[in-house]
C-alpha cells in the first residue's frame, strides 16, 4: 500500500514546511538487539588431587588423547550431536586455581564419570569437550550381568565442532548402562566472560579475585566434557575443590565439606552439593568468591542475596531481597507450579558480561542489575530491579522446570519469561510499577525492529540454527520483546483464566522435560475447548503459527464507510527501495479488540486478507472507531482520513476518553508509517496537537521521543529556530502542569513514586532545553543555592543531573569551574554529563583538554563524554577538531 491522500486535518503553513524538511533529511537507523538448564554412582575416594589429575593413567580401557587417521566430517560431520547415547547423570569435581601461574593463566582440573544408556548400537562416543586438555579417558559397564567393556582405541577432538569423539573397539549395546571417566583440564577466561572465568574488583582497597560460570548457550563444553545440547538433560553431582578463605555456590545447597592435601602441603577444602534435578548443561553454576549475604525466607525456600562485603553492608542488595520472595510467591500462585528446589542464591557479580543468568538455584547478575541506593539511583531503579527479577525467576519454570527441545524455539524460555517480568512487578510493588505504564515502549521499540526486512521469524527452522554462533544471534529483541508481545496477545484473547489453565497443565505435563512449540499450542487448546465462553475462528495452532512462523507483522487498514478492513505486511523500506518491495504475502489471524465511540465492543477476528465488518461502518460526524483497544495485538494501524479527524477531535476535547496507550500508539503509528510511505507528514504531525492537553507521561514522552530524533537533522541548520519555538510552544503546558502539581517544589515528590520522578523530570528536562525562562531560573536558582551549601545533597536524585547541567547552562565560568572542582575532589560523576551542558565553547575546550590528563577522572571516560558534548549545540566542531588532533588516541 503506498502513500495516502491528505486528511483535512490542517497545520501552520509553517509548521508542515518544517517538518517536511526534517523528513527529507531524517536519516532512520535500526539496531536489533539483543545480549539468554543414576543409575550408579561412583565413589571417588581419598587421593592426593594434584597427583591424580595429571598422572598419566595405564588402567586397562584408558587411554590419552592423539592424532588419528580419520578426519571429524568422515566420522561425525555435524554440529549436532548423535541420538545414540543419552546421559543420566554427571559426577563433576571441579579445581579453579584463583592464583594465576607463571604465565598470568588462571588454570582449572577436573574428573567427570558420566553416566549414560545406549539408545541405538554403535562404537562411537561422541560429546562436546572445548579447549580442554583430557589426561585419560575411561569406560565402564554399569549394566548388571555384564562383563564385556568396549575398550577405547584412539580419541579425537575437533575445535570446529568442538567434539571429542571416543572410537571403541566394538559396539555399545542398546539399552545397557555405562560409565565414562574423563579426567581434564583448562583455563578459565579473563578477557570474555564466558564459561568460566574469573573477575577482579577491589573490596576496602584490596585487589581481590572470583571465579565464576556463564555456560549459556554452548559454553558448558569449554568446562567440563558433556553432551552440551538442551535436550540431552540428566543429573548432576557437583564437588569444587577451593582454598578454606572462599565460599563456593552451585545449583544446589551445600551437604558437606572435607579437606584434602596437594602435593605442596597445601589443606584445600572440598564441597559437596546434594544431586541436582534432570536439567540441560547450560544452566549448571558454580562460583567461587568471598562475598557476603542477608538472606530471608520465602514458603520454606531459603533465600540469599550474595554481593561485594562492603555493598552488603550498606544495604545495596537489601531491596533486592525484600522483593525477591514476593515475587516468587506470585509466580508460584499464578502457575501452581510449586518451585522444586530447596534454596535461591542470588548473586551480583562485578563484570558480568550477560547481565543476568537463570541457573536453577543459582540466578547471577551484574550489580548494576541489583543495587539500589537512594541516594544515587532513580526510583525507577526499583522498577528494573523488579523487572529483572521477575524475568530470571519465571526462568526457573520457564527454561529450567520445561526446556525447549532446541534453540530455534528458545522464545519458549525467554518470551514467556518477558512476558512474566512485565506483569509480576505490578503485584509485587503496586505503589512503584503500573502495568503497562512503559511496556508500551517496549512494544514501540519492537514494531521498529520488527519491520525492517532483517528480522527473522519468532520461531525458526531447526536446519538454520546448528552453530554456536547462529545460536547466540537468536538472544535478540525479537526473541525477547516479541516473544512476549506476542504472548501478551495471546493472554488477551484466551481471556486471562484459559490462558493460566493452559500454562499450568504445560507446566504440570512437561516438568523436568523437554518441548517444541506446538506442546504449548496442545494445552492453551485444551484450556480453551474445557469452556464454551469462547470462540476462536480456527485452533489455536493455526492462529500461533501465523504469529511465530513468519516474520514482521500486519498493517491494519480500516476504511469506516464501509466497515472494510485489510491487513499486508509491510517493512520499512530500505536504502533505494519502494515499500511495494518490501511486502510479504502472509496473512495473519488478527485478533481485534475495538471501541467505538469509547464503548467497548465485542472481540473481531480478520482472518484473511480483506473482511467486512458492517458495524464498523459510521455515519455521524460524532463517531468514531479505535481498534486495538489497550494496544494488546501486535499490529500497526491506519485509519482513513474521516475517522482519523474524528480521533484527533475527541483528543483534543477529552483525550482521556482514549485509552492511554493507544493516545501514544497513534502518535508512534502515524511516525513510523509516514515513514513507510503509508502518510503524509501533515497526518502525522497532525497527532501532535493536542499534546498540551495531555497529561500522562507515557504519551508525551513518546512524543518527544520521536521529535528529538528530528533533531540531528536541524540542529545546525536555518530550521532550528522554527523547530526550538515548536517544541517550546507544544511541551509548555505539560511542564507548568507538573510544575503546579508539586507546587514548584521538586522535594514534594515521594521516593516510590517513580512514574511521578519520571514525569517531572522529563518535563523539566524539555522544557528547559528548549529555553523556557521559568524552568532555567529555576535551575539556576537551585544551582546557586548548591554552590552556597555544597556539603548536601539537597536535591533528589531524580532531578539532580538535571539541575546540574541547566545551572551550568544558564551560568558561566564559575559554574562550570565549582562542577569541575566537586567531580575532582568528590569523584562525583553525576557531573560528568552537566559539564558537557555549558553554552560558552571555550568552556567546552577545556573539558576536551582535561581528557588528555591521565590523571584527570575523567580520561577513562573518553567516548561517553564526547557523546554527550555533540549532544550540545555547539559541540561537534569542537569534537571534531579535538578527534583530528587527537588521532593517536583513538587508534
Amino acid at each position: 500500500m503506498g502513500p495516502k491522500s491528505k486528511t483535512g486535518v490542517y497545520l501552520s503553513k509553517t509548521a508542515v514546511i518544517l517538518f517536511t524538511l526534517l523528513f527529507a533529511g531524517l536519516l532512520v537507523g535500526f539496531t536489533t538487539l539483543a545480549t539468554l538448564y543414576a543409575r550408579s554412582r561412583i565413589d571417588y575416594g581419598n587421593r592426593t588431587h594434584d597427583e591424580e589429575l595429571n598422572q598419566e593413567s595405564t588402567t586397562k580401557g584408558y587411554i590419552l588423547a592423539s592424532t588419528i587417521t580419520p578426519t571429524v566430517p568422515e566420522i561425525w560431520g555435524s554440529h549436532r550431536l548423535p541420538q545414540t547415547l543419552a546421559p543420566i547423570n554427571y559426577q563433576l569435581e571441579l579445581w579453579p586455581r584463583l592464583e594465576p601461574d607463571d604465565n598470568d593463566n588462571y588454570l582449572f582440573t577436573g574428573e567427570i564419570n558420566i553416566t549414560f544408556t545406549c539408545k541405538q548400537e554403535t562404537d562411537l562416543i561422541v560429546l562436546h569437550s572445548e579447549k580442554l586438555n583430557n589426561s585419560g579417558v575411561e569406560l565402564n559397564v554399569v549394566t548388571d550381568g555384564e562383563t564385556d567393556v568396549p575398550q577405547v582405541l584412539d580419541i579425537l577432538n575437533s575445535d570446529v565442532y568442538s567434539y571429542m569423539i571416543i572410537q571403541l573397539s566394538k559396539t555399545l549395546k542398546e539399552g545397557s548402562f555405562y560409565v565414562l571417566r574423563i579426567r581434564f583440564s583448562g583455563y578459565m577466561s579473563t578477557g570474555r566472560r564466558l564459561g568460566l572465568f574469573v573477575s577482579h574488583y577491589t573490596e576496602d582497597g584490596q585487589d581481590m579475585t572470583l571465579a565464576v560460570s556463564q555456560l549459556e548457550p554452548t559454553h558448558a563444553r569449554s568446562v567440563f566434557p558433556c553432551f552440551d545440547e538442551p535436550a540431552m538433560k540428566a543429573t548432576f553431582d557437583i564437588r569444587i575443590v577451593h582454598l578454606f578463605k572462599y565460599v563456593v555456590l552451585s545449583n544446589m545447597a551445600a551437604v558437606g565439606v572435607s579437606e584434602i592435601e596437594d602435593n605442596n602441603g597445601t589443606l584445600w577444602n572440598v564441597t559437596t552439593f546434594k544431586r541436582t534435578p534432570r536439567m540441560s548443561t547450560y544452566i549448571v553454576a558454580f562460583m567461587v568468591c568471598e562475598f557476603d549475604y542477608i538472606e530471608s525466607r520465602e514458603n520454606g525456600i531459603e533465600l540469599r542475596m550474595w554481593a561485594r562485603k562492603s555493598a552488603v553492608r550498606s544495604g545495596e542488595v537489601d531491596y533486592a531481597l525484600n522483593v525477591t520472595g514476593p515475587i516468587l510467591k506470585h509466580l508460584e500462585e499464578l502457575l501452581n507450579v510449586s518451585y522444586p528446589l530447596s534454596k535461591i542464591d542470588i548473586v551480583a557479580v562485578p563484570e558480568f558480561f550477560p547481565g543476568a543468568m537463570e541457573n536453577w538455584g543459582l540466578l547471577l547478575f551484574m550489580e548494576d542489575a541489583l543495587f539500589y541506593n537512594p541516594n544515587i539511583h532513580f526510583s525507577d531503579s526499583k522498577v528494573s530491579i523488579c523487572k529483572i527479577i521477575a524475568h530470571e525467576l519465571g526462568h526457573q519454570w520457564f527454561g529450567n522446570l520445561v526446556t525447549m527441545n532446541w534453540w530455534n524455539f528458545i522464545w519458549l524460555n525467554e518470551g514467556l519469561s518477558t512476558y512474566i517480568e512485565s506483569t509480576i512487578p505490578s503485584e509485587v510493588e503496586p505503589q512503584l510499577y503500573v502495568e503497562d505504564k512503559l511496556v508500551i515502549h517496549d512494544l514501540q521499540r519492537m514494531l521498529l525492529t520488527d519491520s525492517i526486512q532483517m528480522s527473522h521469524s519468532l520461531a525458526v527452522k531447526e536446519k538454520d540454527v546448528e552453530t554456536p554462533t547462529q545460536i547466540m544471534g537468536l538472544f535478540d529483541l525479537v526473541t525477547y520483546s516479541k516473544g512476549s508481545s506476542i504472548t501478551k496477545m495471546t493472554a488477551k484473547f484466551l481471556t486471562e483464566k484459559v490462558f493460566r489453565k493452559g500454562l499450568m497443565t504445560y507446566l504440570q505435563a512437561f516438568s523436568y522435560m523437554n518441548v517444541d512449540q506446538d506442546d504449548l499450542w496442545k494445552h492453551w487448546q485444551m484450556a480453551a475447548n474445557s469452556q464454551s465462553e469462547l470462540q476462536l475462528p480456527t485452533s489455536v495452532k493455526r492462529i500461533m503459527d501465523s504469529w511465530t512462523l513468519q516474520p514482521g507483522f500486519p498493517v491494519i487498514s480500516l476504511n469506516t464507510s464501509t466497515g472494510t478492513i485489510t491487513q499486508e505486511p509491510c517493512a520499512l523500506p530500505t536504502e533505494n527501495q519502494t515499500s511495494n518491495e518490501t511486502c510479504f504475502s502472509f496473512t495473519w489471524y488478527v485478533p481485534i479488540q475495538w471501541m467505538k465511540n469509547g464503548s467497548l465492543q465485542p472481540l473481531k477476528w480478520l482472518d484473511a486478507k480483506m473482511s467486512v465488518f458492517p458495524e464498523m461502518a459510521i455515519t455521524s460526524e460524532d463517531d468514531w472507531i479505535l481498534l486495538n483497544v489497550d494496544v494488546s495485538g501486535y499490529y500497526r494501524v491506519i485509519y482513513d482520513e474521516q475517522n482519523m479527524e474524528r480521533l484527533h477531535h475527541q483528543m483534543m476535547k477529552d483525550p482521556n476518553v482514549i485509552p492511554v496507550n493507544n493516545r501514544a500508539q497513534i502518535i508512534d503509528d502515524a511516525f513510523r508509517l509516514m515513514l513507510a510511505g503509508y502518510v503524509d507528514v501533515e497526518v502525522a504531525l497532525s497527532t501532535t496537537k493536542y499534546l498540551s492537553r495531555e497529561k500522562d507521561f507515557v504519551v508525551w514522552s513518546k512524543a518527544i521521543e520521536i521529535l528529538n530524533s528530528y533533531l540531528d537533522s536541524v540542529i545546525s541548520s536555518n530550521m532550528y529556530g522554527l523547530y526550538k519555538r515548536y517544541m517550546l510552544k507544544t511541551f509548555t503546558p505539560i511542564y507548568n502542569y507538573y510544575m503546579d502539581l508539586i507546587d514548584g517544589d521538586l522535594l514534594n515528590v515521594r521516593e516510590d513514586d517513580s512514574y511521578l520522578q519520571l514525569s517531572v523530570q522529563k518535563s523539566m528536562e524539555i522544557a528547559c532545553k528548549f529555553g523556557h525562562k521559568g524552568c532555567l531560573q529555576h535551575a539556576s536558582k537551585l544551582y546557586a543555592q548548591w554552590m552556597k551549601n555544597s556539603t548536601t545533597n539537597m536535591f533528589p536524585f531524580y532531578i539532580r543531573e538535571d539541575i546540574y547541567c541547566f545551572g551550568i547552562a544558564a551560568g558561566e565560568e564559575r559554574e562550570w569551574e565549582f562542577a569541575w572542582k566537586k567531580l575532582q575532589e568528590q569523584n562525583q560523576i553525576d557531573l560528568i554529563r552537566p559539564l558537557s551542558c555549558t553554552k560558552e565553547p571555550w568552556l567546552l575546550k577545556r573539558y576536551l583538554n582535561h581528557l588528555l590528563d591521565a590523571s584527570s577522572v575523567v580520561s577513562e571516560r573518553i567516548s561517553s563524554i564526547l557523546r554527550q558534548i555533540l549532544k550540545n549545540i555547539i559541540g561537534e566542531p569542537l569534537v571534531w577538531n579535538f578527534i583530528q588532533e587527537n588521532m593517536e588516541i583513538f587508534q
